[in-house]
């Protein structure tokens, strides 16, 4: 009986740890998508310095969880999203307007997909 009950508490103990992990990179996702709607919406108006500042602002954020991110994201996927990062940020600096949507499109994508990587479903349950 004592056998079975550590299991349990040990299948209880990766349930909360996966649901906090799933609320975390969503708060965390969720925070990095609000800066880069604000900097696609000054792109947008033309204010291609004050949306480069926005991304690397959003960019610091994502640097900063480098510790937790290489620890829980596929190291593939945490590549394409810096790349994605960075290759908005070029496209700021170099005052790109009409290239920055397509950018945004994929760094938000990336983004969504690392949320979408850690919520359970069928799949990955099965």
């Amino acid at each position: 009986m004592k056998k079975e009950l550590a299991a349990a508490l040990i299948l209880l103990a990766l349930i909360a740890g996966a649901a906090w992990n799933l609320a975390y990179i969503g708060d965390f996702i969720g925070s990095l998508e609000g800066t880069l709607s604000a900097s696609r919406a000054r792109c947008e108006a033309g204010d291609t310095e004050g949306a480069a500042e926005l991304l690397r602002s959003a960019l610091a954020d994502w640097d900063a969880a480098e510790s937790y991110t290489h620890i829980f994201i596929r190291h593939a996927e945490l590549d394409s999203t810096t790349d994605a990062f960075y290759e908005l940020l070029g496209l700021l600096m170099a005052d790109e307007r009409e290239a920055a949507p397509g950018a945004y499109a994929k760094l938000e994508a990336h983004l969504r997909g690392l949320y979408d990587m850690e919520r359970p479903n069928w799949g990955t349950i099965l």
